[in-house]
């Protein structure tokens, strides 16, 4: 039987992603659910091979207000439990830190970031993103400390937890590798204006012309990384070169 990546979204007309165009052209099963829009989450058998948790309009707390949050979490908490390859992208990895016990917010001095961004690595993050790797972010929460057990890898200048590993195979990552030219185009047409005026961000056209610049080098490291996530191996992938 065909192993299977279970991909938790939510929006339902996100699904040219880099992330499930790699889990199918290795020949995985590609298994969306949205939960926010109703589906149930499957529980996590011999078949599931990884799951890859998408960033999204909802805010990590209070969880009373979007109870299908509570589901995501102890989805991800399963994950963890049986350390599967558990990618988590923006609200992904802010729900792996939750998970984990440390509370998520917004930057205390009201600061986002909308474009691209230089990714400043720990000495672990260097094996796994090198020293020279600029980011595509959309957020404005993802304000939150290392959670207990986590291994840091990455901050920008205004976000201290850009990724962290826990365990072998459990990645959180604040910024969006997994985002295509048309996904990125969407998020700039549609996010409120008053977005694009917060301390950090940049203005649309400065984000789309940065991707003519950025996103190349993003998206082959994203695939690489993949490959050595779902071997087990991402961290040493680099070294190995």
């Amino acid at each position: 039987m065909t192993r299977r990546i279970i991909l938790v979204a939510h929006t339902n007309d996100e699904r040219d992603d880099r992330a499930s165009v790699w889990a199918a052209e290795r020949g995985f099963d590609v298994d969306w659910r949205f939960p926010y829009d109703g589906d149930e989450l499957p529980a996590i058998d011999e078949n599931v091979a990884g799951v890859v948790v998408y960033g999204g309009r909802f805010d990590v707390d209070p969880k009373q207000a979007h109870p299908f949050l509570r589901g995501e979490a102890r989805l991800i908490e399963d994950a963890l439990k049986q350390d599967l390859p558990l990618l988590g992208f923006c609200l992904g990895g802010q729900l792996i830190a939750d998970v984990l016990g440390t509370p998520v917010g917004p930057h205390p001095e009201g600061n986002a970031e909308y474009g691209y961004y230089p990714l400043i690595v720990s000495d672990e993050g260097r094996a796994i993103f090198g020293d020279d790797l600029t980011v595509l972010q959309s957020h404005w929460h993802g304000w939150y400390d290392l959670p207990a057990g986590a291994v840091h890898l990455a901050s920008t200048a205004h976000f201290p937890q850009q990724a962290f590993r826990y365990g072998n195979n459990a990645y959180a990552m604040q910024f969006h590798p997994e985002a295509s030219f048309a996904m990125m185009s969407r998020w700039a047409a549609r996010r409120p204006a008053h977005r694009h005026a917060m301390p950090g961000a940049f203005p649309p056209e400065r984000q789309l012309a940065d991707h003519a610049v950025y996103d190349a080098p993003l998206g082959a490291w994203f695939n690489a990384f993949l490959d050595g996530w779902m071997a087990g191996s991402a961290r040493t992938r680099q070294a190995a070169e």
